[in-house]
């Protein structure tokens, strides 16, 4: 008799596909039927099914012959987001460092072995406007990234291992690191000193320091970071004063965590 605790658990075929032509959707910014099918392996008519059907959920919506990504996705978003209990314990937070340092704050949260930013404030300083919404809209890899780092060197190391494996240890400028054992030594420095950097590893011409956010287990849940140009986080702020604020607000927001969930009865 076949042991099926271990079998590969079944997928519904047909929302497998669904969803696909909704990341093909979204990464050609609109696409026609035409253009879709050059990138899904189905019959004409069977996507042109999938698309009316997608439409009439307002999952899609059609304007002439481009098929573009529904409203409901931004309601279906703010739900997701707001009912995350890391971005009501840190949104205010956020928004204190932001304000007091004039520069871009991020929270974010490891998914499947991607970086995701579920908030952002941009301080009165703050540059590159673009690059951060654009980082919003597409999960980032986590070995570049100030945030990235610090939640990657709190994660077991299988799990590390599993994620570089998976998402390799792609090269964005120069200075992004792209030797396992390189990172490996960057990580067990991280977990030493409490916070990561990104020294122009993700874009030239801006730096980034994140700390990781620790939930009561004694997990990483999330990270928090500040990134600015390089002609204003050097120095002193660059290796001091930054690392210390951004560690305590991951601090403040670990708090926070703990105090939603704390249990006052005797």
């Amino acid at each position: 008799m076949t042991d099926s605790s271990n079998a590969e658990p079944r997928r519904i075929k047909s929302l497998q596909r669904g969803c696909e032509i909704i990341e093909v959707v979204q990464e050609l910014d609109g696409a026609s039927l035409q253009e879709i099918e050059s990138h899904v392996d189905l019959s004409r008519g069977t996507i042109h099914t999938y698309l009316s059907t997608l439409v009439d959920c307002r999952l899609l919506v059609r304007n002439d012959n481009v098929y573009q990504l529904g409203y409901r996705f931004i309601t279906m978003g703010e739900y997701v987001r707001n009912t995350t209990d890391i971005y009501t314990a840190g949104q205010q937070e956020v928004d204190k460092l932001a304000e007091s340092s004039g520069e871009y704050v991020h929270l974010v949260i490891e998914d499947e072995g991607r970086e995701v930013a579920i908030y952002e404030r941009r301080g009165q300083q703050a540059v590159g406007t673009d690059y951060h919404h654009k980082m919003r809209e597409t999960p980032q890899y986590l070995h570049d990234s100030a945030s990235g780092k610090a939640m990657l060197a709190h994660l077991p190391e299988g799990r590390i291992e599993n994620i570089i494996d998976r998402q390799g240890l792609e090269r964005q400028t120069k200075n992004t690191i792209v030797d396992r054992d390189q990172l490996w030594d960057e990580l067990e420095e991280v977990k030493k000193c409490g916070y990561a950097i990104n020294d122009e590893e993700e874009i030239r011409g801006l730096r980034a320091v994140g700390a990781p956010i620790i939930d009561s287990d004694e997990s990483v849940v999330g990270a928090v970071s500040l990134t600015a140009p390089t002609s204003r986080l050097k120095g002193d702020r660059f290796e001091s004063e930054i690392p210390e604020l951004v560690m305590e607000t991951a601090n403040l927001i670990e708090v926070n965590l703990e105090t939603m969930t704390f249990d006052r009865t005797v």
